[in-house]
């Protein structure tokens, strides 16, 4: 099946099916500087009137061009640029759980992609979920986006450079075979052919498969995969601690879990992807192999998708994944009693329960020399996300909340002089006394010596009627 797209300006929707086209890919984004495009974006009663004679829509994004190229923008611009592309889909009337391409509009360099496409990619799918993060780009874009896991619906277009690799791409929903050569209703149109049932087209949605990041928690969130039977021990493990990991690539669920199985080489009790999909693996009453015989006797194993060198901002980008994570914290807390706490190597060598890494595992039993999650997984974060899910408040609120407590707790006095062991004053109020009795001691010695801004001070108070200033004043005065 053939599908048109075009910019320039709108076509009448029976003149595209007339000419043989089964729908549009539509453009969800505004004119760039200096333009003035008559079909961006596509408004809901043009998409409306689309419809309406059975014609398939597909959302597509692209507002600059070479130079100002959309992915120049790296993370942040693929944000930018996604909320654009989001808001005009959804006004059109376009449903949550379809793809929206996003441009990669040129045959770039791997530097290029590597410093700039993948985080804009990764900024796009923060927005609209990486199940739904699309990218038109050539065929050696796709495959880098596959190896880096960043997008899941794929665009082919030829700009690559050599003809060789721009027949149909395996993973290409839609390929577009001829660019500026025809024109219906008067206007130039892009010729592409579907290559998959479900190409991102709206009418699709019902089969779209909804997010699995919005799948509710819970121990068995997804059946656990009967191929990791073998891989792990049958003693329970003692659920003294929560071990965070990085599967130390980027590709994904099921191509990790996949290698797992063909190669025997580890298990977790669960992974959690970047769109917040988690997949259970290993039964909470068994030891995962995860952390050689100390670390998998003693914990419950969570591998996240991601890299031991990331810098923490980079972890920071991937929000969907660390809330999932915080569920999971959360959940095993509740279940098991383990302490929302990051604690050392030495503790967990110790029998302290809490949360630690794989590398804290290696520094405690040196039984590996496995780094990850390494140094800048921020736990913090996570941790303060799954006490607010267990808790219904912040760490801090709960920490303000107790130190109120402590505040207003009265205490006795401890003085060897106390009449009795009432209880006389707050902390607070202990403090200031005791600040209280050191300034007023400082100020009566330095009168006492004559020094005259503290005689000043001593005369201002026996005045008022204090009998100790007084006693001190007429000491001075006696002493004169």
């Amino acid at each position: 099946m053939k599908l048109v797209d075009f910019s320039a300006d709108l076509i009448d929707p029976q003149a595209i099916k007339d000419a043989g086209y089964v729908g549009v890919i539509g453009y969800f984004s505004d004119s760039r500087p200096g333009a003035n495009f008559g079909a961006k974006p596509l408004r809901r009663d043009y998409c409306d009137r689309l419809r309406a004679l059975g014609l398939e829509i597909v959302s597509n994004y692209q507002y600059g061009k070479g130079a100002t190229s959309d992915w120049r923008g790296g993370f942040d611009g693929g944000v930018r640029h996604a909320e654009i592309a989001l808001k005009y889909h959804t006004e059109a009337g376009g449903h949550g759980n379809r793809p929206i391409y996003a441009p990669v509009d040129s045959n770039p360099s791997l530097e290029e992609w590597n410093s700039r496409i993948a985080p804009f990619l990764r900024g796009w799918a923060s927005v609209v979920g990486r199940e739904w993060t699309g990218m038109y780009g050539n065929a050696r874009c796709i495959d880098w986006a596959l190896e880096d896991g960043v997008a899941t619906w794929f665009w082919q277009h030829n700009w690559s450079g050599d003809p060789s690799i721009n027949g149909d791409h395996p993973a290409a929903h839609i390929h577009q075979v001829e660019i500026d050569k025809r024109t219906v209703g008067g206007v130039g149109v892009d010729v592409n052919i579907t290559l998959e049932d479900d190409y991102g087209q709206w009418s699709a949605v019902a089969t779209g498969g909804g997010s699995a990041a919005g799948h509710p928690l819970g121990v068995d969130l997804v059946p656990y995969r009967e191929q990791m039977n073998g891989l792990w021990n049958d003693a329970d493990n003692t659920k003294q601690l929560i071990v965070e990991h990085t599967t130390e690539s980027e590709s994904g669920n099921t191509a990790v879990i996949g290698y797992l199985e063909r190669t025997g080489n580890g298990s977790y009790q669960t992974m959690i992807d970047f769109d917040g999909e988690e997949v259970r693996m290993v039964p909470d009453n068994k030891q995962a192999w995860a952390a050689m015989m100390q670390g998998n006797r003693r914990g419950l194993h969570v591998c996240a998708m991601g890299r031991a060198e990331w810098a923490r901002d980079r972890w920071q980008q991937e929000g969907k994944l660390l809330e999932r994570t915080a569920m999971r914290y959360a959940e095993w807390s509740r279940r098991y009693g383990i302490p929302l706490v990051k604690i050392s190597a030495a503790d967990a060598a110790n029998g302290v329960r809490g949360i630690v890494g794989h590398i804290d595992i290696t520094a405690a039993f040196h039984e590996s020399d496995h780094g990850d999650p390494g140094r800048n997984f921020p736990y913090d974060i996570v941790i303060a996300r799954a006490f607010e899910i267990n808790n219904g408040t912040t760490i801090s609120e709960e920490f303000m909340s107790l130190a109120d407590d402590e505040l207003g707790k009265r205490f006795g006095s401890r003085s060897k002089y106390r009449a009795d062991d009432d209880l006389v004053d707050t902390l607070a109020g202990f403090v200031l006394n005791i600040d209280a009795r050191i300034h007023e001691e400082h100020v009566e010695r330095e009168a006492l010596k004559g020094v005259g801004w503290a005689v000043d001070l001593v005369k201002r108070e026996a005045a008022r009627g204090d009998a100790g200033a007084q006693a001190v004043l007429a000491e001075i005065e006696g002493s004169e």
